[in-house]
């Protein structure tokens, strides 16, 4: 139908559907296009690089030689025993007399032959009842690092420290202030001694001072048992056209075998008791052979071996001789050390004896001393001795790894602010 004078009727649904269009044509929001961008620039980044990192991504140490590597052991450890020999009693210790004993010859042995290294069975050169009993015993107090050997500091080249100490520096390494080389022990009642002597517990390691060969290890040296179970090594090297020996004697057990090469600082023994003692202690010796000899040299070839021991770091040696007016060398005479700072006594020795029986003690060929004293902290130190009655006494300087001389005579002139 139409109405009278109005619009027919689907003109006005199409003016509908027009304004509805146009409405919802006004509100739609058109997709908006998709923008890349791509950089021009690489970006930095911001954590810190680890370096290490980066220098072992780059296969640094691949030439490298490997660290070795050792299988820990999960078992319990047990210190090793060592059974008595047969006839321990042969070397039972027995107290140091006033001279050798009857019997005792001093001559030089034969060279023993070279053949492959032989070490004997332990419990065949052991007389003793406490063998390797060191493990699990309380460290003692600790001495000076030494120095390393060979050292010559001497600008006249006098000096030769050659050999390390026999002993370790947690343990006992310098030999006995009472009974010196060259001395007879406290109140004369002992024989002249041709070495140092070192006091440890039975067990104690005993190290070669140098390199060179085992010429003798066992009881029996030059046929005497006073030295009881005895290493002597043959050095690599010499001093003024001789050979160099070192002895190590009293031993509880010997670790090397005749023939055997060692280095400086291997185990060639344990500190023991045997032969002719008054408790467990190495005894150490320098021997020189003479020119031209093919045998060990004998109990009469010794020097102080405080002259050829490497120092402790930070200290020195004095060497000296004491001489009457007619500049003989003076005997048995006590010798003082003070330090001139404190005015302490430092330490103490006594001059060579010489018995005149072919076996003597030697004064060493450069220094021709007859008294030492070693491991003198440097510094400045008064040498006192009494001759004739007279106080008689010098200033001198210990210096660091070196011999330090002085002469005490008659007529010597006080040293200035005493």
């Amino acid at each position: 139908m139409q109405r009278q004078g109005g619009m027919p009727a689907f003109v006005l649904v199409l003016i509908a559907v027009g304004v509805f269009g146009f409405v919802l044509l006004n509100n739609a929001q058109p997709t908006p296009a998709v923008r890349v961008i791509v950089p021009t620039v690489a970006q930095q980044p911001t954590e810190q690089v680890n370096v290490w990192q980066s220098v072992l991504e780059g296969n640094f140490g691949v030439d490298a030689t490997p660290l070795p590597t050792v299988e820990i052991s999960t078992m319990q450890f047990s210190p090793p025993t060592l059974e008595l020999a047969a006839d321990a009693t042969a070397f039972a210790p027995a107290d140091v007399g006033g001279a050798p004993d009857d019997g005792l010859v001093f001559s030089v042995a034969s060279t023993p032959t070279r053949p492959p290294a032989t070490i004997p069975p332990l419990e065949t050169i052991v007389p003793v009842t406490e063998v390797a009993l060191a493990a699990g015993r309380p460290t003692q107090q600790w001495a000076r690092p030494p120095l390393i050997p060979p050292i010559s500091r001497d600008v006249l080249g006098r000096d030769h420290f050659y050999f390390i100490r026999p002993v370790d520096s947690n343990a006992t390494n310098r030999g006995l202030f009472y009974y010196a080389y060259g001395s007879d022990g406290p109140e004369n009642a002992w024989r002249v001694h041709a070495g140092i002597d070192m006091p440890n517990e039975i067990g104690q390691t005993v190290r070669a001072a140098g390199s060179g060969m085992i010429v003798w290890a066992g009881p029996g040296f030059q046929q005497t048992f006073a030295y009881g179970n005895t290493v002597v090594i043959e050095h690599d090297f010499g001093h003024d056209g001789q050979r160099l020996y070192t002895l190590y004697a009293h031993l509880a057990a010997v670790l090397v075998g005749v023939g055997q090469r060692v280095e400086a600082r291997d185990a060639i023994g344990l500190v023991g008791n045997t032969g002719r003692v008054t408790g467990p202690h190495v005894h150490f010796e320098v021997r020189k052979a003479p020119p031209n000899s093919t045998e060990i040299p004998g109990y009469g070839d010794t020097f102080n071996p405080v002259l050829w021991m490497v120092p402790y770091v930070g200290t020195g040696v004095i060497a000296g001789r004491v001489v009457d007016a007619g500049g003989r060398l003076l005997q048995d005479v006590d010798v003082t050390i003070r330090n001139f700072a404190t005015g302490l006594n430092q330490d103490t020795t006594t001059t060579y004896i010489f018995q005149g029986t072919g076996v003597d003690v030697n004064p060493d060929p450069v220094w021709n001393e007859n008294f030492i004293v070693g491991d003198l902290p440097v510094g400045r130190y008064e040498v006192i001795a009494f001759i004739d009655g007279v106080r008689v006494s010098r200033l001198i300087n210990v210096i660091e790894g070196t011999t330090t001389f002085v002469e005490l005579a008659p007529g010597t002139p006080p040293p200035s602010g005493s």
